[in-house]
C-alpha cells in the first residue's frame, strides 16, 4: 500500500458572524493524499474510544487499484492509526458506521473488477483492529447500483439504502437492502414510480426502518424527499409526501431527542424536525447569501440537545480571468458549519474562508466539547478541528431544575440527581452520540425536591460519552458523563 502522505498547518481563529453566541475558533486542518489518487473525505464517525472513523472516495488514476484505501481510523489530532484498502477495483464509502462491538461497517459503490463495466453497491465490514472481515458488492449487470446509507439492527444485521438500476448520475430506483451480520441477504425493496429515485439516509427507531430517500410513486406524488417506514421484515408501513420541499434533494438525516427524526435538504438547505411518524413540526431555512449557491450534506446531534450542520457555500462557474491564466477568479466554494439549539434556532453560522474552494461533507461534535469536520480541498482528503464555542457548557440552565451526575467520568455506577421546584412528571434519559437512545431510567410524576437515581449500563453498552437529559414541564436540561470501562 502506498504510504498516506499527511501536512499540517496550525492557523489562528477564524474571524465570523457572531449570531447568538461565539463561534468556534480554528485549532487546526490537515490534508491528506496518494500520489496519483483525488481523494474526498464523505463520512466521520466518532468511536467509543475518542477516535475518528473515516471513509470517502477515492479517485483512482493509475493501477494497480487495489493499493488504495476506502477507510482510515485517525485519532483526535488526526493522525493516523491505520488504513484499510479497498476489496474491489474502484471501490468507495458514502457513509459508515460504528458498531457495539467496536468493529465498522461502510456501504458505497464499487465494480467486480478492473475489466467491469459495471458499477454495484458495496458493503465492507471492518474488525476494531482494521483488518476485514468481509465484503460484498450487490450487482445488476450493465446498471449503477450504489449505496448512500448504512444501519446496524438490533440483531447484528445491516439495513442498507441507495440506488439499483441507475443510467446516469442520479437516475434509478431507490433500494432498501436488509442482511444479515454477514452481508448476506435477507430482503431487497426497490421504491419509485420513475427514475429519478434514490434512498439517501437510513436509520433505525422505534423498532422500524426509516429511509430519508427521493423520488415518487403512486402514493406518494411529489418528486422530493420523503421519509418512508418498513418494519424488520420488509413489510411497507407508510411514507410522508412533503409538497412545499417539490424538486428538493434530500441531504441527511438524525434521530431527534424526542423520538422525532431531523432531516436536512441538499438543494436550498433547510432543517425539518418530525414526529416519529414523519410529520412536521417545524422547519427553518438554513440562512446564507441570497446570491450564492449551496448544498447540504450533514446534520448531527449534539449533546447539549441541539444540531450540528455542515455542507458548502459559495458560487461558481464563473468567466475565466482575462489574463488567460485559466484561473477561474469567481470560484469561491467553502465548507459551511451551522449551529442549532433544539428548536432549530441558529447559534452561529459561518463559512471555512481558506485559500482554496473547499467542501465539508461531515461533521461530528468530540465528547469533550469542539468539532471535527472533513470533506474535500482541491482533490485531497481535507480535515478541520474546531475548539469548543465560548459560553456553551454541559448542559442547559433551567430555573427551578437542577441536575447532576457523579462520579464523572464513572466506571460501573452513576448516581445522577435532579432538583424540582415544582412537581410534574418527569423523564430522565441517556443518549448516545447519535442521538440514539441508550437507556429511560425514569418516567413517573415527582414531587418538588430533591431525587436521585442511579444508571447501571449494561456490558454492551460501549466507553464513550453520553447524554443525561431531564424532561420536566416543558423544560429540559442536560448534562454530559463519560462511561470508561
Amino acid at each position: 500500500m502506498r504510504a498516506l502522505l499527511l501536512v499540517l498547518l496550525i492557523l489562528p481563529p477564524l474571524s465570523s458572524l457572531v449570531i447568538a453566541m461565539d463561534p468556534p475558533a480554528k485549532l487546526w486542518e490537515k490534508w491528506y493524499y496518494n500520489d496519483y489518487d483525488s481523494v474526498h473525505f464523505r463520512d466521520i464517525e466518532l468511536t467509543p474510544s475518542g477516535d475518528l472513523f473515516v471513509t470517502g472516495l477515492i479517485y483512482c488514476y493509475t493501477p494497480p487499484y487495489y493499493e488504495n484505501w476506502v477507510a482510515l481510523l485517525l485519532d483526535q489530532d488526526g493522525e493516523v492509526i491505520w488504513e484499510v484498502p479497498h476489496e474491489f477495483a474502484g471501490a468507495s464509502g458514502r457513509d459508515c458506521a460504528v458498531l457495539p462491538d467496536g468493529s465498522f461497517v461502510l456501504t458505497g459503490g464499487a465494480t467486480p473488477d478492473t475489466n467491469s463495466t459495471s458499477s454495484a453497491l458495496y458493503i465492507h465490514k471492518i474488525s476494531p483492529a482494521g483488518v476485514t472481515e468481509w465484503a460484498r458488492i450487490y450487482d445488476f449487470p450493465e446498471t449503477t447500483e450504489t449505496g448512500y446509507g448504512i444501519t446496524c439492527l438490533p440483531d447484528g444485521g445491516f439495513a442498507v439504502c441507495g440506488r439499483v438500476h441507475g443510467t446516469g448520475q442520479w437516475a434509478g430506483l431507490a433500494w432498501i437492502l436488509r442482511t444479515d451480520a454477514y452481508g448476506d441477504t435477507l430482503w431487497t425493496r426497490e421504491w419509485g414510480a420513475s427514475i429519478e429515485n434514490y434512498g439517501k439516509t437510513i436509520l433505525f427507531q422505534n423498532g422500524e426502518i426509516v429511509v430519508f430517500t427521493r423520488g415518487t410513486d403512486d402514493t406518494l406524488t411529489t418528486q422530493g424527499p420523503h421519509l418512508l417506514f418498513y418494519d424488520l421484515e420488509g413489510n411497507y408501513i407508510r411514507g410522508t409526501d412533503y409538497p412545499e420541499l417539490n424538486y428538493i434533494f434530500p441531504g441527511d438525516m438524525c434521530l431527534a431527542s424526542d423520538s422525532g427524526f431531523i432531516f436536512v435538504t441538499k438543494t436550498f438547505p433547510s432543517i425539518s424536525h418530525t414526529d416519529q411518524y414523519g410529520e412536521i413540526m417545524w422547519r427553518h431555512s438554513i440562512e446564507a447569501d441570497p446570491n450564492d449557491e449551496n448544498e447540504g450534506h450533514c446534520i448531527r446531534p449534539t449533546m447539549d440537545g441541539g444540531y450540528v450542520f455542515s455542507g458548502w457555500d459559495g458560487y461558481f462557474g464563473g468567466p475565466w480571468d482575462e489574463g488567460g491564466s485559466g484561473v477561474n477568479t469567481l470560484d469561491y466554494r467553502e465548507g459551511w458549519l451551522v449551529r442549532f439549539d433544539a428548536d432549530g434556532n441558529e447559534l452561529w453560522n459561518f463559512n471555512n474562508t481558506v485559500s482554496h474552494h473547499n467542501f465539508f461533507y461531515s461533521c461530528v461534535q468530540l465528547p469533550e466539547g469542539g468539532y471535527i469536520t472533513g470533506g474535500t480541498w482541491s482533490g485531497t482528503g481535507y480535515l478541520v478541528r474546531y475548539a469548543p464555542e465560548t459560553g456553551i457548557e454541559g448542559g442547559d440552565a433551567i430555573p427551578g431544575i437542577t441536575l447532576e451526575a457523579t462520579p464523572n467520568p464513572f466506571s460501573g455506577s452513576l448516581s445522577v440527581s435532579f432538583g424540582l421546584a415544582e412537581p410534574g412528571h418527569v423523564n430522565l434519559e441517556v443518549y448516545d452520540l447519535s442521538g440514539r437512545l441508550v437507556q429511560r431510567l425514569l418516567s413517573e410524576e415527582a414531587v418538588t425536591g430533591l431525587h436521585s437515581v442511579d444508571w447501571n449500563p449494561d456490558a454492551s453498552v460501549p466507553s464513550g460519552c453520553y447524554l443525561l437529559r431531564l424532561v420536566c414541564a416543558e423544560e429540559t436540561v442536560s448534562r454530559r458523563c463519560v462511561l470508561l470501562r
